[in-house]
């Protein structure tokens, strides 16, 4: 039984939840950088990072802090690259004074945060409440294994799978193309990015 046919939401309200993830992300980014086309390219490069690395987070790394550190990292990184292409001083330190500061960085983890919030009830109701402990509230790895009355081992396990079936959704939104708005898109932006992630054959 897949993770769609196991979540508490039906197939077309899961894919409707996925398109506007994707646009939360995408509004966000189009407000910080100005300008849509460049937030789409930044948005591409984000999920491109998560989902190429999304297996190296520690077993006692909060996912929704690394999330946040992986957008803004990839905020960061475009910033530089348009600070070396601006040949004017005063639009180089323009960019150099949007990078990230402290409000910055909490608007980051409140968008990261939504996008994980939404995509729990579209999984299976024990991933995403372990997911909901571990990873969005922070709860200890002590007092989870305690409520839920299970081992360490067994802790581990459940939050691996789950964090397995959180990466699909993920893998699902960023197929959804911000441009036209529906999953496995044949446009420029789809392909590419099915590319740079390894799927170039889309998964249905």
């Amino acid at each position: 039984m897949t993770d769609d046919q196991d979540s508490k939401l039906p197939g077309d309200a899961v894919h409707a939840v996925m398109v506007e993830i994707h646009q939360d992300l995408l509004r966000f980014l189009t407000r910080r950088l100005g300008n849509e086309d460049e937030a789409a390219d930044v948005l591409h490069d984000f999920y491109v990072k998560v989902l190429t690395r999304i297996g190296d987070v520690r077993e006692t790394e909060k996912l929704r802090a690394w999330m946040r550190r992986v957008l803004e990292t990839t905020l960061i990184d475009y910033y530089r690259a348009q600070g070396k292409r601006r040949q004017s001083e005063s639009e180089y330190q323009y960019l150099e004074s949007v990078r990230l500061t402290g409000e910055g960085k909490d608007d980051l983890d409140l968008i990261v945060c939504m996008c994980l919030y939404k995509l729990l009830p579209t999984l299976k109701p024990e991933y995403a409440d372990i997911l909901w402990r571990a990873d969005l509230i922070g709860e200890s790895r002590e007092s989870i294994v305690s409520t839920l009355g299970i081992t360490e081992t067994n802790l581990r396990v459940r939050l691996h799978r789950a964090r397995q079936a959180l990466r699909q959704r993920l893998e699902e939104t960023c197929r959804t193309c911000p441009i036209h708005g529906y999953m496995d898109c044949d446009c420029d932006y789809g392909t590419h990015l099915r590319a740079d992630i390894g799927q170039d054959t889309p998964k249905l």
